[in-house]
C-alpha cells in the first residue's frame, strides 16, 4: 500500500495545478519504487492539506484508513516517501509501530525497509519519528517567533481586510495594505466607504439586518466578491467587520495555543493608515456588545441541549415537523443535528418525569445523588500528582539545574493536567450542590414549573438521557438510556413497550371518571389531553407502570 501526503495546499490562480503536484510526486515515486522491487499495490491513500503534528486543525481520514487496514491484516507493507509523512508525533508513532508489529506488516520509506519487530529496525523508526517531532516543535516556533515579531512591528499578516488591499505604496520593497478606492457599483461606492458606511450606521444603532438588505439591494459586492442573489450579505460578515480592529490602525495576533502555550500580542503600531475613527469604531462595537450580553431566548423544551443521540453523541434540540402529507399535520419532536434519531416531546418528557418523581418520591431518594465521589477521589489524586510534580521542577529551575525552556516544557503537561482535574471537582461540587437543593416536594407544583425549571430539575437526577435507535414510530421506553446522577452504569429503558399508548394510560379507564375538569386542570397531567391523579405513585404500580416502578427499584 502506498501512502502520501502534503501539509498545506497553495491554492493560488496563478498555479492552479500546484494543489495536487506534491503528493502525485511522491505516489510517482513510490510506483515506479514498487515497480523496481515487484510489489503489488493494493492501494494508494491521500491526505491533502493536513498536518502530522500536534498543532494539527484537522483529521486524517487516508491515514484512518490506513490503520484500519493494517488492523485487519489486508496490507504487508506501507510504502511512503519518508518517514514524517506519516507521523510527526512519538506517542502516535509508536502506535503504528505497534499496530504493525502485531499483524507483521513492515514499512519503507526513505530507500529501506523497516520491520518493527525487529528490535534494530524498531530502535531506528523511533529515533526518525523523534526528529521527525523534533523538526515540527522547530517550524511552529519559528513560526510563532515570526508572527509575534511582526505583530510588535505592525506589519500586515494573511489576506487584508475588505476595504484594504495589498500595496508598496512607499516603494520599499515591503508590501502591507492600503485603503481600497476601486469602485465597486454603478453609483461610485468603493469597499473603504463601505466599510465606513456600514460601522457608522451601526454606531447610530441601525439594526444590521436592515443594512444587509440595504447593502444587498443596492448590489454591493461582498468580502468574497460575489453580488446579487449568488452572493449576499451575511449578519456575521457585517459584525466581523464592526469588530476587526484593523480599521482603526491596529494589529491583533491570537497566539494562544492550548497545547503550547501563548500570549496574544496587540500593537498601536500599524503600518497601514485607518480607516474609522476611534470614537465610531467603538461606539459600535459597545453597541453590538450590549446586543450579546442580552437575555438569552425562553427554553421551550425540558430535554433541549440535554438529552443525548444515541449515534453522534450530539445534544437534541426540540422542534416542529411538519408532515405535509397529513394534510399539514405538526408534531413536536426531540431530534439531533444530523438527524440520526427522533422522539415525541411529548412521549419522552412524559417517560423522563415519570422516571424523575419515582425518584424523588421512593424512600431513601429524597435527595437524589451527592455527587460523584469516585470521579472527586480520581481528580484530587491527578491533581496533587500535577502540583507535586509542578513543584518539584520548580525547585529544580531555581537551583538552576534546568533553564526557563525546559521548565515550560516539564510543567506543560502537568499544568493542564491540574486544570482538568480542577474543572472536574468543581463540575462534581456543582452536581452535588445542585442534587441537594432538589425539594421532593417539587412534585406537587411541577404543573407549574416552566420548561427551564423543568431541565433543571432533570439535570439534577439524571447525568445522560441518550435517545437510542428504535424500529417503528412508537415510543419505546427499552430504546431511551439513563444515567442516574452519582452513578456510573447507563440503564436501558423499562421493557413495557408502547407504554404512551396503552388503555391503563387515560384516566377513565384507572378510576378516575369522576374527576371534574377542574381538578384534572389543577393537578397538571404532563399529556396536553390529560392531568396527573392525585395518587399517581398508586398507578405508577398499576399494569401499564409496574416495569418502570421495577426500573427504578433495581437502578435508583
Amino acid at each position: 500500500m502506498l501512502y502520501a501526503r502534503v501539509s498545506h495546499v497553495k491554492r493560488e490562480a496563478s498555479s492552479p495545478a500546484s494543489d495536487t503536484r506534491s503528493t502525485d510526486q511522491q505516489l510517482g515515486e513510490l510506483r515506479r519504487t514498487a515497480d523496481v522491487q515487484r510489489w503489488r499495490v493494493v492501494a494508494e491513500l491521500r491526505d491533502e492539506d493536513c498536518s502530522a503534528s500536534r498543532f494539527a486543525l484537522k483529521d486524517r481520514e487516508a491515514f484512518g484508513v490506513l490503520g484500519r487496514l493494517v488492523k485487519e491484516g489486508r496490507v504487508t507493507l506501507i510504502a511512503a516517501w519518508e518517514m514524517s509523512r506519516f507521523e510527526r508525533v512519538t506517542a502516535d508513532w509508536l502506535e503504528l509501530l505497534d499496530a504493525c508489529a502485531r499483524v507483521g506488516v513492515r514499512l519503507w520509506y526513505s530507500g529501506q525497509i523497516i520491520d518493527p519487530s525487529a528490535p534494530g529496525d524498531l530502535r531506528r523508526a523511533v529515533t526518525d519519528g523523534e526528529a521527525a517531532e523534533r523538526e515540527a516543535e522547530c517550524v511552529s516556533q519559528r513560526v510563532r517567533r515570526g508572527l509575534r515579531c511582526a505583530a510588535e512591528e505592525g506589519r500586515p499578516h494573511g489576506r487584508p481586510p475588505y476595504g484594504m488591499r495589498k500595496g508598496d505604496p512607499d516603494g520599499s520593497n515591503r508590501p502591507t495594505w492600503v485603503i481600497d478606492h476601486t469602485p465597486v457599483t454603478p453609483a461610485g461606492d468603493t469597499p473603504c466607504t463601505i466599510v465606513r458606511e456600514v460601522i457608522a450606521r451601526i454606531a447610530e444603532g441601525e439594526p444590521i439586518n436592515r443594512i444587509k438588505n440595504d447593502l444587498d439591494k443596492r448590489g454591493v459586492p461582498t468580502p468574497g466578491g460575489r453580488r446579487g442573489a449568488t452572493g449576499t450579505w451575511s449578519r456575521q460578515s457585517l459584525r466581523d467587520m464592526a469588530f476587526n480592529i484593523a480599521y482603526i490602525g491596529q494589529v491583533e495576533r491570537n497566539l494562544i495555543d492550548a497545547t503550547s502555550g501563548g500570549e496574544r500580542v496587540v500593537s498601536a503600531r500599524a503600518r497601514w493608515p485607518r480607516l474609522v475613527e476611534d470614537e465610531t469604531f467603538n461606539t459600535a462595537r459597545a453597541r453590538l456588545r450590549a446586543q450579546q450580553s442580552g437575555k438569552s431566548a425562553p427554553v421551550k423544551y425540558a430535554l433541549t441541549h440535554f438529552a443525548l443521540c444515541g449515534i453522534c453523541g450530539e445534544t437534541v434540540r426540540g422542534t416542529r415537523n411538519v408532515h405535509r402529507k397529513r394534510g399539514g399535520y405538526t408534531q413536536e419532536i426531540y431530534v439531533c443535528r444530523s438527524h440520526h434519531v427522533s422522539r415525541s416531546v411529548r412521549q419522552l418528557d412524559m417517560y423522563v418525569t415519570v422516571l424523575t418523581f419515582l425518584r424523588l418520591a421512593r424512600p431513601g431518594l429524597r435527595q437524589p445523588g451527592k455527587g460523584d465521589t469516585f470521579a472527586a477521589r480520581e481528580a484530587l489524586r491527578l491533581k496533587n500528582e500535577a502540583e507535586s510534580n509542578i513543584e518539584k521542577w520548580r525547585r529544580a529551575a531555581e537551583a538552576g539545574q534546568i533553564g526557563p525552556g525546559e521548565y515550560n516544557r516539564f510543567t506543560r503537561r502537568w499544568s493542564e493536567q491540574k486544570i482538568r482535574a480542577e474543572s472536574v471537582l468543581a463540575q462534581v461540587a456543582s452536581e452535588a450542590e445542585r442534587a441537594v437543593e432538589i425539594d421532593p416536594e417539587i412534585i406537587d407544583v411541577w404543573p407549574e414549573l416552566d420548561p427551564h425549571q423543568r431541565r433543571e430539575t432533570f439535570q439534577a437526577v439524571f447525568s445522560k438521557v441518550v435517545m437510542e435507535p428504535q424500529a417503528g414510530n412508537r415510543f419505546d421506553p427499552r430504546c431511551v438510556s439513563v444515567q442516574w446522577r452519582g452513578t456510573d452504569e447507563l440503564v436501558r429503558g423499562a421493557a413495557i413497550g408502547s407504554f404512551v399508548h396503552r388503555k391503563e394510560m387515560h384516566p377513565e379507564r384507572i378510576g378516575y371518571e369522576h374527576w371534574t375538569l377542574e381538578q384534572r386542570r389543577k393537578l397538571g397531567w404532563i399529556d396536553p389531553r390529560f392531568e396527573w391523579p392525585e395518587n399517581w405513585l398508586d398507578i405508577a404500580q398499576s399494569t401499564a407502570w409496574h416495569d418502570i416502578g421495577q426500573l427504578a427499584d433495581r437502578h435508583v
